[in-house]
């Protein structure tokens, strides 16, 4: 995360994605599900409450490849996103027509270009090298 002036203003780049791990991995209603995604991502901040230490704004440039079973599909575009400087975590929950599938491969009528999907979980974010979750500070308009 960066200092940056503007509302909106990117005050972050995620260049190291991970969903999932070796013991907990994603799953789906179909079963085990492989994510994929394409970094960098930004973080663009458009409002701060200080009294709270939480920033609200989007992602932008997602880009994301998921497996799931024999079902293929990627999808691209942006979603809402706040972080919270005291645990270090930033909550995505886009809502539908942020993200596109921009393809998709043996998912049948179940996902296709018009489907509107949605992303939503927590990432622990971290400064690069340490265990160390960055401060966002600002003032609300």
């Amino acid at each position: 995360m960066f200092s940056a002036v503007g509302n909106p203003a990117t005050v972050a780049t995620l260049g190291t994605l991970t969903f999932g791990s070796t013991t907990s991995p994603c799953q789906s209603v179909l079963g085990g599900a492989t994510f994929t995604p394409t970094a960098p991502w930004r973080f663009v901040a458009q409002d701060h409450n200080p009294a709270t230490g939480v920033t609200t704004g989007y992602l932008e440039g997602v880009q994301l490849s998921v497996a799931v079973s024999f079902c293929r599909f990627t999808t691209a575009g942006k979603a809402s996103a706040t972080y919270r400087s005291s645990t270090g975590v930033l909550s995505v929950n886009s809502v539908p027509g942020e993200l596109a599938v921009t393809s998709a491969l043996g998912c049948g009528t179940t996902i296709t270009t018009s489907t509107l999907p949605v992303l939503k979980g927590n990432f622990l974010i971290k400064i690069l090298g340490t265990s160390t979750a960055p401060t966002l500070t600002g003032s609300n308009p």
